[in-house]
Formats: structure tokens, sequence, C-alpha cells
């Protein structure tokens, strides 16, 4: 294996920027945002490099062929929408095999010791994006491409998907909920735009237990995160042992983005991911990849991706907003709901 030339590397290939006017506001477009206060707080030169786009062999791995050729069909004939959540220019199925290839390429980098972490930026969400189902605002599933690759390249047994993004990971879950390899959880508000994501959800015949759901009522902040990862999330991938750990990270569970409502500050939401680098040294030599998936385009986006992937690449936090100690539940509620949650997944994992 070669010698790391760095800790972490940003993919990006400027063709994701063809799909920012869709998403632009007053405060700007999904990934021009990002990319400006990335550039502003010295997380780009050096440290973003070109991703390819995916190979359509590598899609049709954990995507339906006929399922791709419709997708490429529709958006290449001038619809301007597959939903109201998913708009679309002639491009959209190219720029979002970019954001696939750019987790394809991250896997690379850090099987050949080229990086140890990666963070991969999209020009929309992914995770809603299944073997036949799409829409929401996803095209195709890079986190899925990634994990799927990993155990076919790499030969690896024990990926985990870790989703952190306030909507259910519905696609990702259809991909891989008849499989052992991996292991996908899912901590999301409930019930969300897609009605799925509900803890009895657990995998399928054979694989019962290696997917996981725990929804969050809206309300739900950094406490229950943190102590989420602590009492459940840790003590499965114990024994679960992963090899390598994909996170999908999303800024609209911050208290400020309307997209949710759950109230995670800035603060909060550095700490739940410095946790599940803490999980990724622990049990898989720091082997992390974070895909960019949903939040409101804008500033505080761009500044809490930002503050992610300086702690991603530097492992160090800047300086954030602290939570409001009042929006908390109290923690007897999550006592309560947490005794059922394991009720529930202790059918297959000690807990």
């Amino acid at each position: 294996m070669a010698d790391i030339l760095n800790e972490a590397v940003i993919m990006y290939n400027e063709k994701l920027l063809e799909h920012d006017q869709l998403t632009a506001g007053k405060e700007g477009g999904r990934l021009s945002s990002i990319i400006k206060q990335l550039q502003l707080n010295n997380l780009w030169e050096g440290i973003a490099q070109e991703a390819d786009i995916a190979p359509m062999k590598r899609l049709r791995d954990i995507h339906d062929a006929n399922f791709l050729n419709d997708l490429h069909k529709r958006a290449y004939s001038g619809l301007d929408k597959l939903d109201s959540k998913t708009p679309l220019i002639k491009e959209s199925f190219e720029i979002a095999r970019f954001g696939a290839g750019g987790v394809l390429d991250a896997v690379d980098k850090i099987m050949s010791g080229e990086a140890k972490r990666a963070f991969c930026l999209t020009a929309m969400p992914g995770h809603h994006s299944g073997i036949t189902t799409t829409g929401y605002g996803s095209l195709v599933n890079p986190m899925a491409a990634g994990a799927h690759y990993l155990t076919k390249k790499y030969g690896m047994k024990k990926v985990v998907i870790l989703d952190l993004d306030a909507e259910h990971g519905s696609g990702t879950q259809e991909i891989f909920y008849h499989r052992k390899d991996v292991l996908t959880v899912s901590i999301h508000e409930y019930p969300g735009m897609t009605g799925t994501g509900h803890y009895e959800e657990m995998g399928g015949k054979g694989a019962l237990g290696y997917n996981l759901n725990i929804p969050f009522v809206s309300g739900y902040g950094d406490r229950e995160y943190r102590v989420c990862l602590k009492e459940i999330v840790e003590k499965i991938l114990n024994q679960f042992l992963p090899e390598f750990i994909i996170v999908g990270f999303g800024t609209n569970v911050l208290n400020d983005d309307p997209a949710s409502h759950l109230i995670v500050s800035e603060a909060g939401l550095l700490n739940i991911f410095q946790l599940v680098m803490d999980l990724s040294e622990k049990f898989c030599g720091g082997k992390l990849i974070s895909v960019l998936e949903g939040g409101t385009p804008g500033n505080l986006m761009a500044k809490a991706t930002s503050q992610h992937v300086r702690l991603i690449v530097n492992k160090i936090a800047g300086p954030v907003d602290k939570v409001k100690k009042e929006e908390l539940i109290s923690y007897a509620d999550w006592y309560g709901y947490a005794k059922l949650l394991k009720a529930q997944f202790k059918k297959i994992w000690k807990l």
C-alpha cells in the first residue's frame, strides 16, 4: 500500500455545478455556496480533486438497467421535473453520475492508501434512489454505489452506510434490504416525505437486522443523536465490526433549516460526526467517506458543510453556535422511546 499522500480529499467535478441553477435561491445554489465557503476557509486548494463519471456498469450493479435507461431518456427528453422535489435539465442524469463517480473514486483512493477519508460533493441527494424507484430529489444513489463497489471490487464483507440526513434513505433501504454484507442504519425524522423508515423495517428474509431505522420525532436534537449513537449504533457496530463506513451527511437536521423539524445545533452536528469518526477509527482504521445528501441551499448549508469538511480534513472543529438547552426534549422522553427501539433490535443484536 502506498504512503498516504492526503489525510483527506474532497471529490468534485465542475459538471456538478450545472445543476445549481435548479436549486438556487436568494443565498445562492447548493454547490456554488458550499464551494465559495470552502475556499474562504482554505479548505479547497490542494484538497479538492476531480471526480470521474460513474461507469454505467457500476450503476447497473445497484439499479435496474431498464430503470436507468428510462431515467436517462426522461431527463434528456426535456422533462423539467420527475416530481415536485426533483427538478431536471437534459444533463441531470450525467450530472448525477458524476456525483456517484466521486464516491467510487474516493473508495479507490482510500483503498490504495492515497487518502484516509473523503468528502464527496453531489449536485443532488441520492439516498431516495433505489433499484427501480427514484424521486424526492434523487436520481442515482452514490452511497449505495460506493458500498457495493467495496464489496465487489475489494471483497469486503462488512460495510456500513450510516445515513444522518433528516429524510429516510428509502432507496438505500430498497437496494440492500436482502443483504447482510452492507449494514444500513438511518437516523431520520419520521414520518417524512417518503412515509418509510419505521423501526419495524429491519431487512428481508435472511438479512433481518441488517437494515436498521431509528425514526426521530419532531424536536429531537443534539442529545438524542449523541445518546442514540452511543447506546444503540456503537453497540451494534461492536458486533458487526465494519471494515468501512459511508456516511450520508445532511444539513437539513439543523434547527434553522426549514426542511425538517429536528433541532440539531451547529455544534451538535459537529459532535455527532466526531463520534462517527471515532467509530471509524475504532473499527476500520479510519476508513470513512462522507457523502453530501440533503439540506436547504444557502448560507446555513454552506457554513455547516464547511465545518464538516474542516473536521474531516484537519480533525479540528471550528467555533460554532451552541445548542439552546431549553429547546431539548426531556431525557425521559428519549429513555422511554429507546426502550422500545432496543426491544425491537434485540431480536438480532445484543443491546
